[in-house]
């Protein structure tokens, strides 16, 4: 039997959330059964790991985050791909990529074309006029697929009151991570001589990680037996290294950079924090709460459906004060601390597991159009 041609295009060649979550879709395909292709700008952990994993690897090296002339290229260059290639399946992720590609797999005529919403481009904390221009640009492009994925019900919701996207097309799947019942943080001990809170995120402004690293210096002012890791790269990267260096805290204060051995990292932590501006449905949240990890991070859409009083703490976006407060008082709420990550590792198990996920997405690539 022929197999199947799908092919999931990616902007950056990252291995961050969306990235991760289209790997494990791949992952889960069978390859007597789908021939897997994947597109991304040139370079980077997410090509190795393609090329790594025997995935065919198409660059595009014409793509660009920002607005650019360049996007016109990009454009022209992926249907003529989808032409030569006859793909049966287009599968697009994030903004650029869904905006650019969904146009060009229709006008190449691709059979099926899905997209991926891991958060819109849009959010509360954009001017008015730069929102509204967004949404227009994502309902315009949402005529030109088949089935549009939202990662958390907030979006969908939101989508189809404002008329964005059809509700025929729309569909909630909840992002999936393998839970390994092995790996569990450790208990509490009454002997640690300090108390960490972690956090693996992007140095990036949507991560919020100026706000983030005020509110731990302020912590580690008043209790020095409070430790952080913030573990990542980007733009902001120096920037709050100088921050804690100004504050003589690189002893309290740790940025190790990026690894890639997260989990070892992980069940370090007695706590994990990611105070960011907008989410979709953040994987570094998901993989937190799979070993135990209570969670504290900022109230906004994705969050909220991740973290609830019964496994961790949601704070206001704008109030660094109840912050700072919060991670005060956590050294002192070990035994609340237990039971709150085993509510996370629960909730893990039971509605953000792999094997939905998966399913899920198998079951858009079956159906019939």
């Amino acid at each position: 039997m022929e197999k199947v041609k799908i092919v999931h295009i990616q902007l950056l060649p990252l291995l961050s959330g969306a990235q991760n979550v289209m790997l494990a879709i791949l992952n889960s395909l069978d390859r007597n059964k789908y021939d897997i292709y994947v597109i991304s700008k040139p370079g980077g952990p997410l090509v190795e790991k393609v090329l790594e994993l025997g995935y065919n690897y198409i660059p595009l090296s014409s793509f660009r985050r920002s607005i650019s002339v360049l996007d016109f290229v990009a454009f022209i260059k992926l249907i003529t791909i989808f032409k030569h290639y006859k793909f049966d399946i287009v599968h697009t992720h994030s903004s650029k990529p869904g905006f650019i590609g969904r146009i060009a797999a229709r006008i190449a005529e691709v059979p099926k074309i899905v997209h991926t919403i891991h958060g819109f481009s849009f959010h509360y904390a954009q001017p008015l006029i730069i929102r509204f221009f967004y949404q227009v640009l994502e309902k315009f492009v949402s005529q030109f697929c088949d089935k549009i994925v939202f990662v958390n019900n907030f979006e969908r919701e939101f989508a189809i009151k404002y008329r964005i996207v059809n509700e025929k097309k729309a569909i909630t799947i909840y992002n999936g991570i393998k839970f390994d019942k092995k790996e569990i943080k450790k208990i509490y001990r009454k002997g640690d001589n300090v108390f960490i809170i972690g956090s693996v995120l992007r140095f990036e402004k949507i991560k919020n990680i100026i706000i983030t690293i005020k509110a731990a210096i302020e912590v580690c002012k008043v209790n020095d037996k409070i430790v952080f890791y913030f573990i990542g790269d980007g733009k902001l990267f120096n920037e709050c290294r100088q921050m804690v260096s100004e504050a003589n805290l690189e002893e309290n204060i740790i940025l190790p950079g990026w690894k890639n051995n997260i989990t070892e990292w992980l069940v370090k932590f007695d706590v994990y924090l990611l105070f960011s501006i907008a989410e979709g449905l953040s994987i570094s949240i998901l993989e937190a709460m799979s070993i135990g990890l209570p969670i504290i991070a900022s109230d906004v859409k994705g969050n909220n459906e991740l973290v609830s009083n019964t496994n961790g703490v949601l704070v206001p976006i704008n109030d660094i004060d109840r912050l700072t407060a919060v991670l005060l008082s956590l050294p002192n709420e070990k035994e609340r601390l237990i039971e709150l990550g085993r509510n996370s590792r629960k909730s893990v198990e039971e509605k953000f597991n792999l094997t939905d996920f998966v399913r899920r997405y198998k079951d858009i690539y079956n159906q019939e159009k």
